[in-house]
């Protein structure tokens, strides 16, 4: 009987919703905006979710075994993760009076940008699940506590990034960006 290691499945099960994701992508065609922005906020919201369960796992852990610092890192992450799930909660549509006027109105150029924007962000969320299954195998090696830390304190920058870029969405939605 083979088995495959969890942090192996995870990867790929979130390879494969990228590509479900991607293949069901609506485009931001004028109709389906609504439709196409929730799949994008519900995936999103889905990857924090898996974030917050590994570093719920590295969190108890570090208290079992008395690694403080670390633990202070873990709860710093659990306030990261959160406000970008917030954030995907409550983007366009998440209120039913969106102050983004120009949702229905993207031209063509502008919908393949937020298309490009938004697979770069679930992209920056795969690599932070990533970074953070390789933190979770060096707990498992007993790496020193010192290095846990860097590692902890990179996937919090990281999850600080992606949210960061999920943001600047609306920039575009609004018509404000050139890029």
């Amino acid at each position: 009987m083979v088995t495959m290691d969890p942090a192996a499945l995870a990867l790929t099960a979130s390879v494969n919703s990228v590509r479900m994701l991607v293949s069901a992508f609506d485009g931001y065609e004028k109709g389906k905006f609504i439709k196409s922005d929730k799949a994008v906020c519900e995936e999103i919201r889905r990857r924090s979710e898996m974030l917050q369960d590994h570093f719920e796992r590295i969190h108890a852990h570090s208290h079992k075994n008395g690694l403080k610092e670390l633990r202070g890192s873990c709860d710093e992450i659990f306030a990261t993760i959160q406000s970008m799930s917030g954030d995907a909660q409550f983007s366009v549509t998440g209120s039913p009076r969106t102050s983004h006027i120009e949702v229905g109105k993207l031209s063509k150029k502008a919908q393949k940008k937020l298309v490009n924007h938004d697979l770069s962000t679930l992209n920056l969320l795969k690599e932070v699940t990533r970074d953070t299954n390789t933190l979770l195998e060096s707990l498992r090696t007993s790496e020193e506590e010192k290095q846990l830390i860097i590692m902890a304190g990179g996937i919090n920058d990281r999850i600080g990034r992606a949210r960061n870029h999920f943001r600047e969405r609306n920039m575009y939605i609004d018509g404000l960006v050139k890029r």
